[in-house]
């Protein structure tokens, strides 16, 4: 017998899930009482869609410009469309999360 929550789970599952060619994307859900540690990130320039590439920088004293501090990873902007390209320049200071395997931001143009 299959109930009516796992089916619907399931359809819900497979319309979040989007996958072409060069990109493989899905939506992640986070529960209650969970660990997010966010970082401090620059926008290093755009790679695709809403996807990004940023590095990780430290904050210091104030009036100093952060320094990079972490290799330069790939993060999805959840501000932006995921069917059109973004425009969110470079060099624009975000603060990123990682969430299971995906490093995401919401950043405004």
């Amino acid at each position: 017998m299959t109930d009516d929550f796992t089916q619907n789970q399931q359809q819900l599952v497979e319309r979040l899930l989007r996958q072409s060619e060069s990109l493989n994307e899905s939506a992640f859900v986070t529960s209650a009482g969970g660990k997010v540690i966010g970082f401090v990130a620059k926008v290093i320039s755009k790679y695709n869609y809403n996807h990004y590439n940023v590095r990780i920088v430290e904050v210091g004293d104030a009036g100093t410009v952060p320094m990079i501090a972490g290799n330069e990873v790939r993060a999805v902007n959840a501000a932006e469309s995921f069917t059109s390209q973004g425009n969110l320049p470079a060099g624009k200071y975000v603060i990123m999360f990682k969430i299971g395997d995906y490093y995401c931001f919401y950043a405004p143009v």
